[in-house]
C-alpha cells in the first residue's frame, strides 16, 4: 500500500524542483527526502520518478502517470483526518493561499495571522506567481484559494470582491512634478512611462483609466514594461521615467516621490477566488470566508484597500 507521506514528499519535490527546497519546506534534511523518494520507487517496482535536468528535477513518464494519483490520494486522506478532527470540534488540514506578486506579498500575511491566531491547527502555504501561474495552480489543485486582481467566471468557482486599491503616480525623487499639484494628462502625455506588461489586469486598468480621462494608448509613450514592483521603482528612481504603484508598495518618499492626478484616479479591484467544492474542506472554506469578513477588511484597510464598497 502506498505511503501518504511519502507521496506527499513526492508533490512537494514536483512543486518545488529540488530535494533541497523540499527538504526545507518539510523540515527534513536532504538525504531524508531522497530516501523517502527511493522508498516509493521501491515499492512501485523501481521506477524511476524524476530525472535531473540542470539543477531540476523533473517528472520521468512514470512520475508523471503517478502524479495525478498522488494528488487525489494525498487529498483524501487529509480530507479524512479534517473531517474526523473536526468532529471534535476542531479545525484543521492544509491551505495553499496563490497570490501575485507586490500586493499580494504585502497584504496577505497580517491577515494569515490573524487567521491562525483563531484556527491554530490549520496549516497555511502562500505561493506566489504572476496571475496565469495563480490560475493554473487552482486548476491543478496545487492551490485552494487564489488572490488576483480579476474575477473568474469559471463553473463550479467562486470570485469574491475583496476591495479596491489605488495606484500611485510616482515619480523620481529630484522630479520637477513634485513642485506641481496636481498633475495634468498633458504633463503625462509628455513623459516616458513605466507600465506593466501588455495584457496584465493591472495594465488594463491603466490604460483604460488614462483613455477614460482623455488619453488614450496611442498618445503614450512607453519607456519599459515591466510585470515587477521593485524593478519598477528602480527603473523610476533611474530617471526612465514615471510609473503606477500600488499603494500597499508605495516605497519610501527618499526613494521615489508621488504626485497627485488631477481630476481622475487610477484604482485596482481585488478577489479571492477558487472552486466552490465542498469536499476541498473545511480549513479551505473557514480560510476563504476569513478572507472575505470585515476582520480581515480592518487589517487590509492598512494597506490602503477599501472594501467599503464590498462591506456595506
Amino acid at each position: 500500500m502506498l505511503n501518504t507521506v511519502h507521496l506527499y514528499t513526492f508533490l512537494t519535490v514536483v512543486e518545488l524542483g529540488t530535494y533541497s527546497a523540499a527538504a526545507e519546506r518539510l523540515h527534513l534534511t536532504q538525504p531524508a527526502v531522497s530516501q523517502q523518494i527511493g522508498l516509493l520507487e521501491k515499492q512501485l517496482g523501481d521506477v524511476r520518478l524524476f530525472r535531473r535536468v540542470a539543477q531540476r528535477m523533473v517528472l520521468t513518464h512514470a512520475g508523471e502517470e503517478l502524479l495525478p494519483a498522488a494528488r487525489e490520494i494525498v487529498a483524501l486522506a487529509e480530507r479524512t483526518e479534517e473531517a474526523l478532527l473536526s468532529l471534535r470540534g476542531q479545525v484543521t488540514g492544509r491551505v495553499t493561499i496563490a497570490c501575485t506578486p507586490a500586493s499580494g506579498e504585502r497584504m496577505l500575511p497580517g491577515v494569515l495571522a490573524a487567521f491562525r491566531q483563531r484556527w491554530p491547527a490549520v496549516e497555511l502555504i502562500l505561493t506566489v506567481g504572476p496571475a496565469e501561474q495563480v490560475l493554473l495552480w487552482l486548476d491543478s489543485g496545487q492551490a485552494q484559494i487564489g488572490w488576483i486582481d480579476e474575477p473568474q467566471r469559471r463553473r463550479g468557482w467562486e470570485s469574491i470582491h475583496i476591495g479596491r486599491e489605488v495606484l500611485v503616480c510616482c515619480v523620481g525623487s529630484q522630479h520637477p512634478w513634485l513642485n506641481d499639484d496636481p498633475i495634468t494628462l498633458g504633463m503625462i502625455r509628455e513623459q516616458p512611462l513605466i507600465l506593466p506588461r501588455y495584457g496584465t489586469m493591472m495594465r488594463r486598468v491603466i490604460d483604460e483609466s488614462l483613455r477614460r480621462a482623455g488619453l488614450p494608448a496611442s498618445e503614450i509613450t512607453v519607456a519599459l514594461e515591466c510585470d515587477s514592483v521593485t524593478a519598477t521603482v528602480a527603473a523610476i528612481q533611474a530617471g526612465l521615467g514615471i510609473g503606477f504603484v500600488p499603494l500597499s508598495c508605495q516605497p519610501a518618499q527618499r526613494e521615489v516621490g508621488s504626485v497627485a492626478l488631477g481630476g481622475f484616479q487610477v484604482a485596482l479591484d481585488w478577489y479571492v477566488v477558487g472552486s466552490k467544492d465542498a469536499s476541498l474542506g473545511r480549513a479551505v472554506h473557514d480560510c476563504r470566508a476569513f478572507l472575505a469578513s470585515r476582520e480581515a477588511a480592518q487589517l487590509l484597510k492598512h494597506h490602503g484597500i477599501n472594501s467599503e464598497a464590498t462591506h456595506h
